[in-house]
């Protein structure tokens, strides 16, 4: 009889091995070299508008500071023995909370490893074939992870965005966990609705009475509310956001339409005839059309996606949630309008895992060996919230 010790049975680290990663840094390599530029923290979140906060808090909490947008204003008339007037310190704190913690984790698929491991044992070692597979359900489930740690943060950054500068965690986009609810502090004042069209249950769109009659003019709505935000509350560069689905319920509606037309070519003034030339256009003429009159708008196609187990049949079903909310338009600064704040992981070395750090130190990973279930887990763990510092440059109309 053959005895064998724990290290054969380690599937994952022989194939580790097979790559060259040995030793207590071996999953660390693996992740540098394999995820180095998959994920891009730093670039994605950027663009996003909410950079990464270099500082990583071993206790963590967020502070909310409002960031200040101010022209370079002019220096004071003094005398030559007098000083200068000081110049205002930006940055006042809102908000100040707990950063919260997102886990998931992927259990690597038992019956491969059971079939692996079976061969192993008939013939006395692993071979080139089982390295490869145990490598591939490695790299699987550490990119399953951090691809929706990516989303996780996305949703996040869109739902501030969209919900009126709240963050609200239930059980539709977190069945398992814990509920939350952020409030970052818009302005009543900034919160406009007007009422442009109706949706019914099959997503057919009704354009409304209001704007039928010319009782409302979205372009004009729209208009007065960026001039305003300029004139009376200082707004910097900005656009507008709305959600795909925003973008084709308004170029569905007759009003847009009607407009261009009557635009390019006034000499059409039957509102019939109007509709029916518009109707002939491309979506992406109106479009540029409206964005001519209202400055510029970005869509954001973002979706998410939750995984649930039904109870009837208890298979897993996944859902799919939009994270940019549809129905309204959202005015916010151009560039940054927040920043990403992290908490540093705390964790130990043990002798029954594995772990990495990813994201600059930012979310930790972690393979574990289960003895008592016989499996072996990818684990997840980051501390992280996006915290917008411009709420007071957010602008809000309600269309739907």
């Amino acid at each position: 009889m053959f005895t064998r010790d724990a290290n054969f049975y380690d599937l994952i680290g022989k194939g580790l091995a097979s790559l060259g990663y040995t030793g207590a840094s071996s999953l660390q390599s693996f992740v540098d070299d394999f995820f180095a530029e998959k994920y891009n923290a730093e670039t994605t979140f950027a663009e996003l508008g909410f950079p990464l906060n270099p500082n990583l808090p071993i206790n963590p909490t967020y502070e909310q500071i409002e960031a200040t947008i101010r022209p370079y204003t002019m220096a004071g008339y003094v005398d030559i023995d007098s000083d200068g007037p000081s110049k205002s310190v930006d940055g006042v704190s809102l908000k100040q909370g707990g950063l919260p913690t997102f886990k998931h984790e992927v259990t690597l698929d038992r019956k491969i490893m059971r079939e692996k491991l079976m061969l192993a044992e008939a013939i006395g070692r692993t071979n080139t074939e089982i390295d490869n597979v145990m490598v591939k359900l490695l790299f699987r489930g550490v990119d399953d992870l951090l691809g929706g740690n990516y989303n996780t943060m996305m949703y996040q950054r869109h739902q501030i965005v969209s919900n009126y500068g709240k963050l609200v965690i239930n059980a539709t986009n977190n069945p398992y966990g814990l509920p939350l609810e952020l409030d970052f502090g818009v302005s009543s004042s900034h919160k406009t609705v007007s009422k442009w069209y109706t949706k019914d249950v099959s997503g057919n769109v009704t354009q409304t009475a209001g704007v039928n009659d010319g009782t409302i003019d979205p372009i004009k709505v729209l208009r007065n509310i960026k001039k305003n935000s300029e004139d009376k509350d200082g707004m910097p560069s900005c656009h507008w956001e709305i959600s795909k689905t925003t973008y084709d319920d308004i170029m569905s509606l007759p009003y847009f339409r009607q407009m261009y037309v009557l635009s390019a070519n006034p000499m059409i003034t039957d509102p019939a005839q109007q509709l029916a030339y518009g109707n002939t256009l491309d979506d992406t003429l109106i479009f540029e059309y409206l964005q001519r009159r209202v400055g510029r708008i970005v869509v954001v196609d973002a979706v998410a996606s939750v995984e649930k187990i039904d109870p009837a049949t208890h298979t897993t079903k996944y859902e799919t949630l939009k994270s940019f909310n549809e129905g309204v338009f959202v005015l916010v600064p151009d560039g940054e309008i927040g920043d990403v704040q992290c908490g540093r992981p705390v964790y130990m070395e043990t002798p029954g895992s594995r772990t990495a750090l990813y994201d600059g130190g930012r979310t930790l990973i972690r393979q574990v060996f289960n003895d008592e279930n016989m499996i072996q887990t990818i684990k997840s763990e980051v501390t992280a919230l996006c915290v917008p510092n411009k709420t007071r440059w957010f602008y809000y109309v309600t269309v739907k």
